[in-house]
């Protein structure tokens, strides 16, 4: 049993993961000079590749923020933690509407493509939701990040 329990815990440890830390570097020069171009204020980062893809977590002024780059430098979407203040009426009353039960937990504004989303995450009821918004109020899920 030992042995059977021994062998189980070393495949699942030799299986590759999907996204995994990785120092600086190895982040290819691309992303870490289209990083800094997008955010030069910024100073300690912790890098993640995510497949092909390299996301970068960092702080400013004591808020999370997150960056996805393809290899090439090509920033693809940028999130932060905002205050609940800063959510679009619309989209606080879109979540009173249809959420009457839940608490708004934590707040992110995400950007991709040129476009302005927020990402909302929900106590309440049987459990726990995660939503993505538009500015207008209307909800977009597969803006998710």
């Amino acid at each position: 049993m030992k042995t059977a329990m021994l062998f189980i815990l070393s495949l699942l440890f030799s299986l590759p993961s999907f996204s995994q830390d990785i120092p600086a570097a190895q982040v290819p020069t691309a992303v870490t000079k289209s990083f800094t171009s997008y955010f030069p204020q910024t100073s300690k980062v912790e890098w993640e590749k995510k497949g092909s893809q390299y996301e970068a977590e960092f702080n400013v002024k004591r808020a999370d923020h997150k960056a996805l780059f393809e290899s090439n430098g090509k920033l693809i979407v940028y999130k932060k933690d905002i205050p609940q203040s800063q959510l679009p009426a619309a989209v606080k009353q879109a979540i009173r509407q249809q959420y009457p039960n839940y608490r708004i937990d934590d707040v992110e504004r995400i950007a991709r493509s040129g476009h302005v989303y927020y990402q909302v995450e929900l106590d309440g009821q049987p459990q726990d939701l995660k939503l993505v918004f538009t500015k207008e109020g209307k909800p977009d899920n597969s803006k998710a990040y």
